[in-house]
């Protein structure tokens, strides 16, 4: 077997490499235009709601580029997949988003909601020329598209409207929450109850995509996929949040909303790698 055959094999083609050049490129091109456009005429406040925006996008991210190897790792030779060559872009976005969530400087998350606008416009020129882009791109494009309207929504502004404001502070953008109280390092009784209901309901869900029926699927088969999502949830937020606390000498702030991050990718992961395990036995 040649390179090319070689490549080819887990989709990595020159025609995926020379496709995936072209739609980087032209993000690069949209995103700096955009970047400028928006240093121009908007203003962002560095608020929580930014934040979160950074971490929300991280996990669609994350999801995605899952996604892509499970495809390539599990789905027979000649089904139609997710390219490894979009991971250098998810990459960069990531790391940006990453950044994000560190620190909330204006002309960063500008940055990173001009990255993400130019990489969707580069997605959709791809779809109208090419059957490239596959139901997962669409539903990243969807969450992509729904956290910059919650951005704008929270932290951002037009320049006429914030000097035209009757205060300093842009209305509505931030809200002023009560005095947090102290972390815990485990959640409350309303946490777990929806935690371990989510995960039965998903456990449940993931059966029936590999083709069971509903009145086939064994009780204790259920259990073992809940308990088996929560094990795995736990252990994953037992590290960040142990370090930490070892660190800080209290707990993680936001504990609660990290739990249920790390659930959302893990269950992803685990279902829809058994998703496409029941494709290929079918």
């Amino acid at each position: 077997m040649n390179l090319s055959e070689a490549l080819a094999t887990p989709g990595l083609s020159i025609e995926a490499f020379g496709a995936a050049y072209l739609v980087l490129l032209g993000s690069l091109v949209l995103t700096g235009a955009l970047f400028m456009l928006s240093r121009t005429f908007l203003v962002v406040t560095p608020n929580r709601a930014a934040k979160y925006y950074g971490l929300y996008v991280v996990v669609v991210l994350v999801s995605i580029i899952l996604a892509t190897g499970l495809e390539n790792a599990l789905l027979p030779s000649g089904v139609a997949r997710l390219q490894y060559t979009g991971v250098p872009q998810l990459t960069m976005l990531l790391i940006v988003h990453l950044w994000i969530y560190h620190e909330q400087e204006p002309w960063l998350v500008a940055l990173g909601a001009a990255a993400v606008t130019g990489s969707l416009l580069a997605v959709a020129v791809t779809a109208t020329v090419s059957d490239r882009i596959q139901t997962a791109h669409w539903l990243a494009v969807a969450l992509l598209t729904g956290l910059l309207g919650y951005l704008w929504w929270h932290s951002v502004s037009t320049k006429r409207a914030f000097i035209t404001a009757q205060s300093i502070y842009i209305e509505s953008k931030e809200k002023h929450a009560d005095s947090i109280k102290p972390q815990q390092p485990w959640l409350g009784l309303p946490q777990w109850v929806a935690l371990i209901s989510a995960s039965v309901v998903l456990a449940t869900l993931n059966s029936m995509l590999r083709g069971s029926g509903i009145e086939e699927i064994p009780a204790v088969q259920v259990v073992g996929n809940s308990a088996f999502l929560l094990g795995v949830t736990a252990l994953v937020c037992a590290v960040p949040a142990a370090t930490y606390w070892l660190a800080h000498k209290h707990w993680m702030p936001e504990l609660t909303r990290f739990a249920w991050l790390v659930w959302l990718v893990v269950g992803f992961a685990f279902t829809y790698g058994n998703f496409l395990n029941g494709l290929d036995r079918a």
